[in-house]
Order: C-alpha cells, then structure tokens, then sequence
C-alpha cells in the first residue's frame, strides 16, 4: 500500500514508491505517464500562448500611442521632422519588432496545442498550417513609419467641376470655410498636405488583437474549457464567446472602458488627418466634442471633417462607437430596469394580497346586492338598477 509522501522512519517515500520497478511496469503498460506528460504540456502551452497574446496587444497599442505621440510633436512645432519624432519612431520600430516576434511565438504555440489535441498530425509544421494568416497579420502589425522617413506630399482632394453658367456657387471655386482651394483644368479641388508620418494612423489596424487579448485575459480561458466545450459542441475559444460570458456578467467594466477608448483614439486619430485643413483641430477637446457627438447621433454641425480620410475614419468609428457600443450602453440600461428574482417574488406576494382583497370585496358586494334584490322583491319594489350593478 502506498505511503503518505512524507519520509516515514526510513520507510520509502512516495516518489520512491512510483519509481519502484512493479508501479513503473504498471504505468508503462496504460501509458498514464504519458498521458499526464502531455496534459502538462498542453497545459503549459495554453499558458504560453495566453501570455502571448496579452502581451502582443500590450505592445501593439504601445507603437499605436508612439505614433500618436510622433504625430503630436510635428503638429505643435508645424514641422515635418524633429529629433524628438526621431526617437520617437526609434521606440515604434522596436516595439513593431517585439510584436512581430510575439505574433511567431503565439502561432507556434497555437500549433503545438492543436498537434496535442490531435487536430493537426504530429509531424505538421506552422508554416504548412499558417502561413497565409500569420504572413497577413505580419504585414499589418509591422508596417510603421520608420525613422529617416520624413517629408510631406500634397493631397488634391475634388470638389467640383467648374460651371461658368451656375447659380449654385459652382461657377467659382471657393469654400465655405475659406480653405485652400486650387483649380486644375476647370475642375475644383481642396488643396492640403500631410506629412508622411500621418500614415502612421494606419497602425490602428492592429486592434484586432483586442479579439485575442480580451479572449486571453477571462476567466474562462483554459484547456479544460476548452474540453468542457467540445463536449458541448461550444467553440469556447472563440473571443466573441468570451465577450458575451463577460457582457452577461460585468457587463460595464467591458462597455465603458471600451466606449472612452474607442471616443478618445477616434479624437486624436482624426485631430491627424484634419489638422492639415482645419487649424481648429489643433485643440484636441474639438475633435473629442465631433466624436462624441457623432458616435451620439446628435451631430450639431459645428464641427465637421472635410477630408476623404477624416470622413472615411469617423463614419467607421460612429457606426462602431454608435450602432455597436451604444446599443450594449442601452441594453445594460434596459436590463437595469428588469426586477431581480427576489424583487418579482416581492413584488408578486403584494399583488397577490392586494388581488385577495379585490376579490373578498367583490364577492362581499355581490352578497349585499343579492339580499338587496330578495328583499325589494319581497316588498314588490323595482329592482332594475340593482339587477344592473349584479351583473
């Protein structure tokens, strides 16, 4: 019979006890050695690509706040390169590389767990499995501006085509907020220029990994519910099943963090691409009030973007911030107004007494008229309004 672990007065210990030759026949015949080697394995491969995955997303908005801060520093001094951008970008080339080395590890590990879980063959490689997806993710997760690429190009943005015989305003080429305008073959066109350093808001691609990270960072997240699952027929890896567990639990520690993130990048994303234009966006409190109110659907028309970039990026942040995030902001509120379990047993019991009265009166009101009516009978008196009130 086996021990108690600890040393017994010169007895054998446990681990002493599992090494002897009729136990390791024993586990050498079932293969349970080998079967827990693997369940460790597994087990620390799940690990490895948790940390992965939250540490690629950490790195991937540390280069995205770089970027924003590179942009901050030519905008205040109105200047296409600066030492201080320089190191700046210094910091974003090296937290691309961190990434695209983090994004090799988790797919590494990703194929490790699914050789463990005989999804894929023992002899498959990550490459073979992977490579379209993770030859994509390398290209938007690395691209970047890096330092040496400094300059401006010039952007024409059309307006209209030139009407001599208009009474719309269409004759002369102007607009309505006096910005720089240029006519090139008869044909209106906003005239700005952005530094190079401005296709760095491209880097916000990279929040796809938010997907992951959000996945990586539950409570639900582990080998075993992910065998809990299969045997469910529940993909409990996916982030869009952890985001639900999380949304029906604490819903607003997942909605309003994300609402001010999604409000305050938008602001400083879109100060970058209308600054150019717009000297007024200089103050980042404006664009945070055109956000706001755009992702509100209230849209005063004080502010408005003017350019392709500006349009394109705000109306794709109002649909995500608007339609998507607003509508999980409503329905936390609507469930807030749902009684509890405890609340509608309260509530019924009280109804229930007050329903009880009802009736005792009603039923106490039907006697008196029916006495009534008898007695009017018997003195051959009218009884028609009575007769009315009883039925």
């Amino acid at each position: 019979m086996l021990q108690a672990p600890e040393q017994q007065d010169g007895k054998p210990t446990y681990m002493d006890q599992l090494k002897a030759p009729g136990v390791s026949e024993l586990f050498n015949q079932n293969r349970t050695v080998e079967h827990l080697n693997t369940i460790h394995r597994l087990k620390r491969e799940y690990r490895s690509r948790q940390v992965y995955e939250i540490s690629s997303f950490v790195v991937a908005m540390l280069g995205i706040v770089l970027m924003l801060a590179t942009n901050e520093v030519l905008m205040v001094q109105q200047v296409d390169s600066a030492p201080a951008a320089d190191i700046l970008k210094i910091g974003t080339s090296i937290s691309t590389f961190v990434l695209l080395v983090l994004l090799v590890l988790r797919y590494l590990a990703h194929t490790n767990i699914y050789k463990m879980q005989n999804i894929f063959p023992p002899g498959t490689s990550m490459l073979r499995e992977f490579w379209p997806a993770l030859l994509i993710e390398l290209i938007i997760c690395g691209f970047h501006v890096p330092m040496g690429v400094s300059g401006t190009f010039e952007i024409l943005q059309y307006r209209y085509t030139l009407n001599r015989n208009s009474t719309t305003g269409m004759a002369v080429c102007s607009h309505p907020k006096n910005l720089p305008v240029q006519v090139i073959d008869s044909n209106c066109y906003l005239d700005y220029r952005y530094t190079y350093d401005t296709l760095g808001v491209l880097m916000v691609a990279r929040l796809y990994l938010f997907g992951r990270y959000m996945r990586s960072s539950s409570p639900l997240y582990s080998q075993w519910a992910s065998f809990i699952g299969t045997l469910k027929n529940v993909n409990t890896m996916n982030p869009f099943f952890h985001f639900k567990a999380i949304f029906n639990t604490k819903p607003l520690r997942l909605v309003l963090p994300l609402l001010f993130f999604v409000t305050f990048l938008t602001a400083a994303i879109l100060r970058i691409l209308e600054e150019p234009v717009q000297p007024y966006f200089m103050n980042y409190w404006t664009s945070v009030w055109l956000t706001i109110v755009t992702i509100t659907s209230v849209g005063y028309g004080d502010y408005v973007p003017v350019t392709h970039c500006g349009r394109i990026f705000m109306a794709f942040s109002g649909i995500l911030g608007g339609l998507l995030i607003l509508s999980l902001v409503q329905s936390i509120f609507f469930a807030a107004l749902e009684l509890t379990e405890n609340e509608t047993r309260v509530k019924y019991i009280i109804d229930r007494t007050r329903w009880e009265k009802q009736r005792k009166n009603a039923a106490a009101s039907l006697i008196q008229t029916q006495f009534r009516i008898k007695q009017r009978k018997q003195k051959n008196q009218d009884v028609t309004m009575l007769s009315f009130k009883l039925y």
